[in-house]
């Protein structure tokens, strides 16, 4: 499903929210062109964004660890590190296979010089284009979110985008992903089948491997990168706002056979309600976004077995949906 992006003028623009609000209702996902909003602006800085990645993994390992997420770094803290091997991976038995540094929404939004902003140098020689980046995607998701309240008659204070106002302190994060190689280490792959736990993941990345359950199958679909445009996938958080409507996209990120000797980068813009919003999930046990965002955080870090017995991490009960390198995938 492709969609130009919602702020079209007419004919397209109803189209276009008919579109997004089937292909959310649907699969929980759809590609976004991105390359005329506000003139390039979008896809342009995305561009630079994954040329700043580059610059930021050629950091060592021991820079990078600095900013390790479990380390104190005091105050509001800005940037977060993971490494890769830290959780289980879609492949049953191993880890996975993706280091991701985490920029965070509201403590970025306070910056004022960026040359002493509390990050990685290649992040605070960049800082003008991080928040003028997170800004732009900001207003993507808005009006994103905004198109859905509209074409489901979701109105005034119950509107998707009451409780993703601009400038409140929500979890919302800017993800830079970098993907181990397959040849290099294969104990260490990809990502775990899972949902997103906020409203909407805008995901740009530069070669294939992130797939998706189709509903109603047990059919895994490669979903192929397109220039300038990104996946938009429904997350946990707007599925339950919506009173589960709308569907959460089940997906995961393993090797493209077709790209095992390439290096992937993802750029992920994880747009989640603010902290204190409440919403109920499909059990009808009351949630505030901070609670559940943490919640689901717990669960990528703990064991299989302990991910096997609930529903949180992919939304059915048990299902783990491991990788099988064997079974052949279609690509959308």
């Amino acid at each position: 499903m492709t969609t130009p992006a919602p702020n079209e003028p007419a004919p397209t623009k109803t189209a276009s929210h008919d579109a997004i609000l089937k292909a959310c209702k649907d699969v929980g996902f759809f590609y976004l062109d991105c390359n005329d909003w506000e003139e390039g602006a979008a896809a342009y800085g995305v561009s630079k964004m994954f040329k700043m990645s580059e610059r930021l993994y050629n950091l060592p390992r021991e820079e990078k660890l600095k900013w390790a997420a479990d380390k104190e770094h005091g105050g509001d803290m800005i940037v977060g590190y993971k490494q890769a091997g830290v959780s289980s991976g879609p492949v049953e038995g191993k880890k996975d296979g993706f280091e991701g540094f985490m920029i965070f929404e509201h403590a970025l939004g306070k910056v004022v010089d960026g040359a002493s902003m509390q990050a990685p140098q290649p992040l605070r020689a960049e800082s003008g284009l991080l928040q003028s980046g997170v800004s732009t995607l900001n207003d993507i998701g808005i009006t994103i979110l905004d198109s859905l309240s509209k074409s489901l008659g979701i109105t005034g204070k119950e509107s998707f985008t009451e409780t993703h106002r601009k400038g409140v302190a929500s979890t919302t994060a800017l993800g830079l992903l970098k993907y181990t190689t397959h040849a290099v280490d294969p104990e260490k792959i990809g990502h775990i089948a899972h949902t997103d736990a906020g409203s909407l993941s805008l995901v740009f990345s530069n070669i294939p491997g992130l797939q998706v359950l189709m509903p109603h199958t047990d059919e895994w679909t490669y979903i192929a990168p397109r220039p300038g445009h990104a996946v938009v996938n429904v997350g946990d958080s707007l599925q339950n706002l919506s009173g589960n409507i709308l569907r959460s996209s089940l997906h995961r990120v393993v090797p493209h056979p077709d790209a095992l000797d390439q290096v992937k980068y993802t750029i992920v813009y994880l747009m989640r309600p603010e902290t204190d919003a409440v919403f109920r999930d499909s059990e009808g046990k009351e949630w505030k976004s901070v609670d559940w965002c943490n919640k689901k955080f717990a669960v990528f870090r703990a064991s299989t077995e302990e991910q096997s017995k609930g529903s949180v991490l992919t939304g059915r009960k048990g299902y783990m949906g491991h990788w099988d390198p064997s079974k052949k995938a279609a690509m959308v």
